[in-house]
């Protein structure tokens, strides 16, 4: 089913009004959500941030969901409202619509370090003679 007031993505982006589902921008490096007071919370990850979450035992992982959604959002505030209380995060959570939407974004977000860090650099190539060798 359509979603009612969807506009094309450079109106929605000057207006502030919805995008149309198949117009998602999949080069975005942070995502702005709000509470039920209207307050914006920027939500990214960074190195620091997943090291950290990793370290605590996070896994991107279908086997245990609740406890996954739940970190990943928690996880997600740490680089920009750091000091926001867990309680805080899940209230903000059971407000949000469009969960599964939100979820691959978040799953998303939380890969781009990893994909930072495995780049190939500037003008490398996959089949060109790597850099390092085995002795």
């Amino acid at each position: 089913m359509p979603r009612k007031n969807v506009v094309p993505l450079d109106t929605a982006r000057k207006e502030g009004k919805p995008m149309a589902a198949n117009e998602k921008k999949d080069d975005f490096t942070k995502l702005i959500i709000k509470d039920k007071e209207g307050n914006s919370y920027t939500l990214e990850f960074n190195s620091r941030v997943v090291k950290n979450m990793e370290r605590r035992g996070f896994k991107i992982d279908t086997d245990f969901p609740h406890s996954m959604i739940d970190d990943l959002f928690l996880g997600a505030f740490q680089m920009h409202h750091k000091n926001i209380s867990p309680d805080r995060v899940k209230e903000i959570w059971k407000f949000q619509t469009h969960k599964d939407d939100l979820l691959g974004i978040l799953t998303k977000l939380y890969m781009k370090p990893l994909e930072e860090l495995m780049a190939e650099p500037e003008g490398g190539e996959e089949n060109e003679t790597p850099t390092w060798e085995t002795v």
